[in-house]
């Protein structure tokens, strides 16, 4: 979170916006990750005329660096649609049933990098090992 406040003083910030909150949202980032994140994020609110970065803003950049950028121009057809529905809401039903796996933060079907749909899990407390159960 400290390393994220230092980068954030670079822009101008909303209300809204809580370091903690993006910070808890970011697990494993480094440095030069947040900072990218901070610069995403006033890139998105400047593509919006907007003189704040806000919440939105950063979630949106989260999602970009995290899960890749928007394809808007592929167009799914509805069977397409369903199918990655079906398949992205597998992944979270088995997150949700396994007893040890972090919870579902955020379920798309909108086609991001190389996939069709994603299902991201974010931890709630850092970690740095794993046990085999």
């Amino acid at each position: 979170e400290q390393i994220l406040l230092v980068h954030m003083r670079k822009v101008p910030l909303a209300t809204d916006v809580k370091a903690e909150v993006i910070a808890r949202g970011t697990p494993g980032f480094s440095g030069a990750d947040l900072a990218n994140l901070v610069n995403e994020a006033a890139l998105f609110a400047a593509r919006k005329t907007k003189r704040l970065v806000d919440m939105e803003d950063f979630e949106m950049a989260k999602d970009k660096i995290m899960m890749g950028a928007e394809r808007k121009s592929m167009v799914m057809s509805e069977e397409e649609k369903r199918n990655t529905a079906y398949h992205e809401s597998g992944h979270t039903v088995v997150a949700k049933l396994l007893p040890k796996s972090d919870p579902v933060h955020k379920v798309t079907i909108i086609p991001r990098g190389r996939a069709l749909g994603v299902t991201m899990q974010l931890p709630e407390a850092d970690r740095y090992s794993f046990d085999r159960d």
